[in-house]
Order: C-alpha cells, then sequence, then structure tokens
C-alpha cells in the first residue's frame, strides 16, 4: 500500500488518508456521492442480476450451463476496473460474450478456466466499455461465428421492451410490478418481487445528519448511472437530502430514450456530472465519495484545478476489499474508507 497514508482505526474497519488530507477535508463545502455500492448495497440486487441474466442468455443460446456464479465476483471486479463498465447492462453484455467465447470447442469446466483467462487479459489493457468487447474477441482471435450470432442473440443495445438481455435483466431486477411502472407495460415473464427488494442501505440518516450540519442543507448531490425511479424506490425520504439540481441519473435516459441525447455527456468515467455539482453549488473544495474505477477517474476527467475535487474511495462494497483497497490507494486517493458513514465521520472530524 501507498506509504504515504495514515490509517484511523475505526470498530468497523480502517480509513486512509495521505498526510495533506484532514487539512483539504476541512475546506470542503459540497459532497456528491455515487449510489451503487457506496450509498446502496447492491450485491444482491443489480450484482446479482448480472450473474443471473448472463448464465440465462449464455444458457438459453448454447443449450447448456456454463457455471459463471462460481467466479463472478472476480470477473465482474476485473471487468469494472477497466473503467468503462458503469452500467450493469454493459457488464451483462461482457460478461454474456466473453462467456460464449470461452465455451468454443471446450466443456464447463474448461470453459470456466478459458473465460477467466479471456477476463483477465480483456482487464489488463486499456478499454472503452462494451463498444471494446466485439473488438478485442476479433483482435485476440476468438471472434468466432458462434460469438457472432451470440451479439445478434442478444440483441444490444437496445430497449428492454425490445431486446432479449437488458429485458431480461430489468424484468429480473425491478419485478412485475416496478417493471409495469417504469416501462408502462406489463412484462412476460417477470417474478413477482424484483432483486431490487433485496437491497440494503448503507448510508444512515445520522451520516446525511452530520454533513448537513458540517457543511450546509442541500449540498448534497448523487452522480449515477441508475435512473431516478430505481434510487427512489431503495432511498426513500432519505433523498430529501439531495439536491435534484445537481444530481445526475444518468439511467433515465436508459428507461426514456428522448432524454438519451441529453445524459449521454454525463455517462461514467465521464467528469460532466461533477462539473454540474460545482456549478450549481459555487464550490471551492467538492468531495466526491465512490466506490469503483469509473468513480476515480471521473475527478481525472473533471478537469478541475487541484484539490477543487477531492475523492474519496469505498473499498468494503467490493469482490476483494484488499485489491480495492489497494487500487484506490494506488492511484493517490485523499481518503480510503471501508463504509460511506466512516468518511462523514472523517470529514465531520477535520471541521472541528
Amino acid at each position: 500500500m501507498n506509504t504515504g497514508y495514515g490509517v484511523t482505526r475505526f470498530k468497523d474497519g480502517d480509513v486512509f488518508a495521505s498526510s495533506s488530507t484532514m487539512e483539504k477535508l476541512a475546506k470542503v463545502d459540497a459532497v456528491v456521492f455515487d449510489c451503487d455500492g457506496t450509498l446502496i448495497d447492491v450485491s444482491r440486487s443489480y450484482d446479482a442480476s448480472i450473474v443471473k441474466t448472463a448464465s440465462f442468455m449464455v444458457r438459453e443460446f448454447l443449450g447448456r450451463p456454463i457455471p459463471i456464479e462460481r467466479v463472478s465476483g472476480r470477473l465482474i471486479q476485473e471487468i469494472r476496473r477497466t473503467g468503462g463498465f458503469n452500467s450493469d447492462w454493459d457488464m451483462t453484455y461482457a460478461l454474456s460474450m466473453f462467456s460464449v467465447a470461452a465455451s468454443d470447442a471446450a466443456g464447463p469446466a474448461e470453459s470456466l478456466t478459458r473465460l477467466e483467462s479471456i477476463v483477465a487479459d480483456f482487464a489488463s489493457g486499456e478499454r472503452a466499455g462494451w463498444r471494446s468487447v466485439e473488438p478485442y474477441l476479433e483482435s485476440s482471435g476468438l471472434g468466432s461465428k458462434s460469438v457472432k450470432e451470440m451479439r445478434s442473440f442478444l440483441g444490444y443495445p437496445g430497449s428492454p421492451l425490445r431486446t432479449r438481455m437488458t429485458g431480461a435483466f430489468d424484468r429480473l431486477y425491478y419485478g412485475e410490478s416496478l417493471f409495469e411502472r417504469v416501462y408502462g407495460a406489463k412484462p412476460q415473464g417477470s417474478p413477482r418481487k424484483g432483486l431490487i427488494d433485496l437491497e440494503k442501505l448503507i448510508v444512515t440518516k445520522e451520516s446525511l445528519d452530520i454533513l448537513s450540519r458540517s457543511i450546509g442543507k442541500k449540498r448534497i448531490a448523487m452522480a449515477t448511472g441508475r435512473p431516478f425511479v430505481a434510487v427512489e424506490y431503495t432511498m426513500g425520504r432519505l433523498l430529501d437530502y439531495f439536491d435534484r439540481d445537481a444530481s445526475v441519473y444518468i439511467g433515465d435516459g436508459d428507461i426514456s430514450p428522448g432524454l438519451a441525447p441529453k445524459l449521454a455527456k454525463y455517462r461514467k468515467p465521464s467528469g460532466e456530472s461533477l462539473k454540474l455539482a460545482r456549478r450549481e453549488f459555487g464550490s471551492e473544495v467538492m468531495l466526491y465519495i465512490g466506490d469503483s474505477a469509473e468513480d476515480r477517474l471521473m475527478v481525472k476527467n473533471a478537469g478541475a484545478p487541484e484539490d477543487a475535487i477531492l475523492f474519496a474511495g469505498i473499498y468494503g462494497t467490493s469482490f476483494s476489499e484488499k485489491d480495492q483497497l489497494s487500487y484506490f490507494t494506488g492511484t493517490g486517493s485523499d481518503l480510503v474508507a471501508k463504509d460511506v458513514n466512516q468518511v462523514v465521520k472523517v470529514l465531520e472530524m477535520a471541521k472541528n
């Protein structure tokens, strides 16, 4: 780990801060949060939807299963580490395509080993999200006929009302009634309750109260790939703490195509959502809190003056806490914590 970090020990995990962090945090006048893995534990909802949907797509296409779930946590983390897979649809597409490429002329056990090798190789280079999947497979000699047919089978990208993969994902995630509320159409084959009902809040009301006292009311925003309806469903009244005009709900463009052109520039790891928040708040020193490589890259891509946007990385919701801690400290994050409530405590300490 980077030796420039000091350690503050809490009973629920350690917080790592660079030597100058406390002085910088004392000047913070606005805070922006990522949502999934930061404010909300999505390990049993979005992450599970990725694995279940990819497994279903591969089984339907091949006529036999590949036990993706055995290694899915590590694979998802590796693909996300490339910085271009904030969208869970994109992740599902990548995992499905790689699984079919790995299955060519291989049995289930060998397919799993090949899948791990493909993902490791893919994640070792710079990748531009889902659009880089097929070129990678072609350049690696993995662009077989079955891979090309899988692309057509998935139909990605496309609306959940018309596309096999995204439709299966959102029916599983939202469940019957919420899917109908989101898309205005009764889904076929949806479970009564979606995996979204298994989500748990990480951030506490107490932390948001502390934050509001520390930096002022309504100086909190959110930058997330979720649609607003999914955030509201899980966050409930806690959304009252967040300034809607300074927040960006990128997923609204997925469920309302008319909004897609407007929201496209905000897709992570773009720094545009952080630029928006800085303008709305008139912020001089803003803190952004997130749990992924995309979140870390957003600060750099915002192009703000040095120390105008600080970054706190969350490692406690990662498949491998050790690897994520190493990534965040290795990329010079200002603060690295196991959970978002610890960040709020440290910010309060810096302010007092």
